[in-house]
């Protein structure tokens, strides 16, 4: 038997539709929509949903840690998007965010002490 026989539900992701829905989205807003991909694009698979939206259009992406953001930025090609990290500024990893051009979102005093330490 299968997988597909065995699994007791089978969920389709329409990729066209995700990229439709992002433009739709898009147009609503004042400034730029962004996507949330992180814990794998919510299981739908990153690897897959990214590339759609930024095939859409989408240039702003946000995940929860800084891993999610190295796969993610693989997943786009490299290119231009801007990727933040939700989970923050962990110590050292400094030189990782610059490395793979992501934008760790500073969520205390000490990661922005840190941040700005870094950079200048």
């Amino acid at each position: 038997m299968t997988s597909e026989q065995t699994a007791g539900g089978i969920l389709t992701i329409d990729l066209d539709a995700v990229g439709a829905n992002w433009r739709r989205l898009d147009a609503m807003v004042a400034g730029e929509a962004a996507a949330v991909v992180k814990a794998d694009a919510y299981g739908l698979g990153a690897e897959k949903i990214a590339p759609a939206l930024a095939a859409a259009g989408c240039k702003t992406f946000f995940v929860a840690l800084i891993d999610e953001g190295v796969a993610l930025r693989t997943f786009l090609g490299g290119g231009e998007a801007v990727i933040y990290v939700l989970g923050g500024l962990l110590p050292g990893t400094e030189e990782m965010f610059v490395e793979h051009a992501l934008r760790p979102v500073l969520n205390s005093l000490s990661e922005i002490h840190a941040w700005a330490a870094f950079c200048s």
